[in-house]
């Protein structure tokens, strides 16, 4: 009877299942792990750079502190500070995961770098998280 009542027969979509769910994205898939998906693009605003990240996770995350994205690769790394401090994730239905997004500061020598996707993996940090994705070549 109990486990009637307390089992839970819901299903969990991979991450190939929440791609394919997903109608809208802008940019390009960066990073991914178990955990999180990485999808990036760019701005520019007022002649400053942005690296537009929307970050697609199993886990929830929220700071008042900023973030912290590290590009890494064997010819050295290249770390983002989140130009804002304050976000959080929303909780998406469909993909049952957890959305943000998040903005970077950037330069032109980084969005290069990014572009040819010439960095390993990316290390995400937010509070005391950290989030390991591989490069998705």
């Amino acid at each position: 009877m109990f486990k009637k009542l307390f089992s839970s027969n819901k299903s969990v979509l991979s991450n190939a299942e929440v791609e394919a769910a997903m109608t809208t994205v802008d940019g390009v898939k960066l990073g991914e792990s178990d955990d999180m998906l990485l999808y990036g693009g760019f701005q520019e605003l007022n002649d400053y750079l942005f690296f537009e990240a929307l970050f697609v996770s199993k886990k929830s995350f929220k700071t008042m502190d900023g973030a912290t994205i590290i590009f890494k690769s064997s010819k050295g790394d290249l770390t983002l500070p989140s130009s804002i401090q304050e976000f959080e994730c929303e909780y998406a239905k469909p993909l049952q995961r957890h959305v943000a997004q998040v903005s970077f500061d950037i330069d032109k020598s980084g969005i290069k770098k990014i572009q040819a996707k010439s960095y390993d993996s990316v290390e995400f940090k937010v509070k005391k998280k950290v989030f390991n994705l591989l490069n998705v070549k």
